[in-house]
């Protein structure tokens, strides 16, 4: 049997076996495969070995989802056919009806899950998400503070609070709660990333760029965590819009190329690449992309 471990972007995977010493195949990867682990006795998270705090002598050591008790994954066969707390149910309907965007459906859920058990740290976080998403953002700030609290170690929270910010007109703010992230999360690159395009928003164009270059170098480096499917493509797209704005139009190019070739349709790289084009005297080509620029704008 294999289970995800619930770490923070550990892609690591948690085999399970009768085996004696565990199944051979796992221990010969042990950067892919863990065979220890633990599992919280009450939200049911799986710990791999490498993504939970020890304890000490005379505590366990806790989740840092809901601060339940972390327990020896010798226990899953008897764990598994317990039926979750309340608060647990609670928290875990929240995320279902905010994955289709129900944000307002999902914080009664969330109200219920923090009463019913304070120190869910976890469903603080998700709670200001959806305070946030629902344009309550100085209620919002205050549940990611309180996540904070519970678990300093959330990136996430941070991240959340960043955009928080943002939707406040807050910029450095914002650029404050994205250096926490990055300070907990070195290999984090989306937040450096979203850093960059807030600095260069507010002309700080030089930074930007060298803000930009360092999430790529990090992607590109094989050292990233929590990478999305498109932040490579994401950090082009950024890069190409500083560089046109230094008026380094043929550096862009190429640049703007590679996030239009391996991102998502973007009417600003397209924009961007026209705006470098014409500037360089191609004025065929420019034509061109604004027409692909116009075309999805307006679709």
């Amino acid at each position: 049997m294999l289970l995800s471990c619930s770490g923070w972007a550990c892609t690591r995977l948690i085999s399970v076996s009768k085996v004696p010493g565990g199944n051979p195949v796992a221990r010969q990867d042990p950067d892919g495969f863990a065979i220890e682990f633990m599992i919280c006795d009450f939200c049911g998270s799986n710990f791999c070995d490498r993504c939970h705090e020890p304890g000490s002598r005379f505590r366990a050591p806790r989740c840092t989802s809901c601060g339940g008790k972390l327990v020896s994954g010798a226990r899953l066969e008897q764990m598994s056919g317990r039926p979750r707390p309340a608060a647990a149910q609670h928290h875990a309907q929240a995320v279902r009806l905010m994955e289709s965007g129900r944000f307002q459906d999902a914080l009664p859920e969330l109200d219920e899950a923090v009463r019913l058990r304070p120190e869910y740290a976890e469903a603080h976080r998700v709670r200001g998400i959806a305070l946030s998403g629902t344009g309550r953002h100085a209620e919002a700030l205050a549940a990611f503070d309180q996540a904070l609290q519970l678990n300093p170690s959330d990136a996430l929270a941070h991240v959340e609070r960043a955009g928080t910010f943002l939707r406040m007109e807050r910029p450095a703010e914002a650029i404050a709660a994205y250096d926490q992230a990055i300070a907990l999360r070195p290999g984090y690159a989306a937040p450096q990333i979203n850093r960059a395009i807030i600095l260069m928003d507010g002309g700080r164009d030089a930074e930007a760029l060298a803000a930009v270059d360092r999430a790529i170098a990090l992607l590109t480096s094989g050292s990233a965590v929590g990478a999305g499917r498109y932040d490579l493509a994401s950090a082009h797209s950024v890069k190409g819009a500083a560089l046109v704005k230094l008026g380094r139009y043929a550096e862009a190019l190429p640049v703007i190329d590679y996030a239009i070739d391996n991102g998502p349709d973007s009417w600003n790289d397209h924009y961007n690449k026209s705006y470098a084009l014409e500037r360089l005297g191609r004025i065929e080509e420019s034509e061109r992309a604004r027409g692909i620029a116009d075309s999805l704008r307006n679709s």
